[in-house]
């Protein structure tokens, strides 16, 4: 048996000024003062059984209660995980639970009435199966899903989802909002494989393949894609280590273009800031993204400690890879935010 429990006390003050702004698609947000101070309380308790019935299988069951003193809301989510030895070297797994989590104290604290918000849940479903290919290389393959529901929206822009807001408008906060309701709704399904070789003599790596979908449901009742709907992601990492002085190795990563929002360009241009398109969201996507990093390590062993010199190249090969569009002011007109092209690093690392 296994058993915890965990308490926290939130202090969040806020003093923040909004101005009047032009809201995502356009429409006229009015100056906002938000002086709040947030006082909570979150406590949390959990408890699993695990129980080997037969020697190939092994089952746990667990409960996790919480309790937010904000909107005073109880949860109780129940969980399960079981695991079958087929053989030796093969063995199937599935597991699933629901899942809570409390909203940001940023939006919490915009509106009394927030308090009446259910906190967002979900419902996470994962089926393995893993397969020894020699003594320490293992091939895995999992297929999951997971359901999202009690999500925030705000009914004056029923075709954004509000928790990705940081990322379609490229802050790291939260807007102000009038207005919220809890009907929002998303998923995640996929599959990913993965052959991993552990360090037996001289080689390691990794590689591992997923295809997977993440939509939502916002407002308005419409299904569209997440601005993390990649679809395709590839990854090939690895290394060689001839001896405990040197180590030579490497990581590609290969990951389809995410959805964006493209701007509405008239919009855009009369008012001179970013204005999206509410009639194409998510609709266009960024180039897909790749970019190769390779490192050397070179060490050098004294009695009592190391020292260690590397150097590596980020994106070796230069790919332009698009960060994000935006709306350039000065010229008035849509731009582009490249993430890095290449970049070198090196380094002193001391062991003791």
């Amino acid at each position: 048996m296994e058993f915890g429990l965990e308490a926290k006390h939130l202090i969040s003050d806020f003093d923040n000024l909004y101005g009047e702004y032009t809201g995502a698609v356009g429409d006229t947000v009015p100056a906002a003062v938000l002086k709040n101070r947030l006082i909570a309380d979150k406590l949390g308790a959990f408890f699993n059984y695990i129980v080997q019935p037969v020697s190939p299988l092994t089952a746990t069951f667990g409960l996790r209660a919480d309790y937010f003193s904000w909107n005073n809301e109880y949860t109780a989510a129940p969980r399960f995980a079981v695991s079958w030895q087929l053989t030796p070297k093969t063995a199937i797994s599935a597991s699933g639970g629901i899942f809570y989590q409390t909203l940001p104290a940023l939006l919490l604290s915009q509106n009394e009435q927030y308090k009446n918000l259910k906190n967002p849940a979900a419902n996470h479903y994962i089926l393995g199966v893993s397969h020894l290919l020699t003594a320490n290389t293992q091939l895995s393959l999992e297929l999951y899903e997971k359901d999202y529901r009690n999500f925030p929206v705000d009914p004056s822009q029923p075709a954004l989802f509000l928790i990705d807001e940081v990322y379609y408008r490229n802050t790291n906060f939260f807007f102000s909002h009038d207005q919220l309701t809890d009907n929002g709704a998303a998923y995640s399904r996929g599959a990913e494989v993965m052959v991993q070789k552990k360090l037996a003599k001289e080689f390691y790596g990794l590689a591992s393949a997923s295809y997977f979908r993440t939509r939502y449901k916002g407002g308005d009742g419409k299904w569209r894609d997440r601005v993390f709907d990649n679809r395709a992601i590839f990854s090939i990492e690895g290394g060689y280590k001839p001896n405990n002085r040197w180590e030579f190795s490497m990581r590609w990563i290969y990951a389809g273009g995410v959805p964006y929002t493209p701007f509405d360009q008239m919009q855009s241009w009369e008012l001179n800031r970013a204005v999206l398109d509410e009639s194409r969201v998510n609709m266009d996507r960024y180039p897909d993204y790749h970019s190769l990093n390779v490192r050397f390590d070179k060490r050098f062993l004294f009695d009592s400690s190391n020292l260690v010199f590397y150097f590596s190249v980020w994106n070796a090969y230069s790919r332009k890879n698009v960060a994000a569009y935006f709306w350039k002011q000065k010229e008035n007109k849509q731009d582009i935010i490249y993430q890095w092209t290449m970049l070198p690093v090196f380094g002193l690392e001391y062991e003791f």
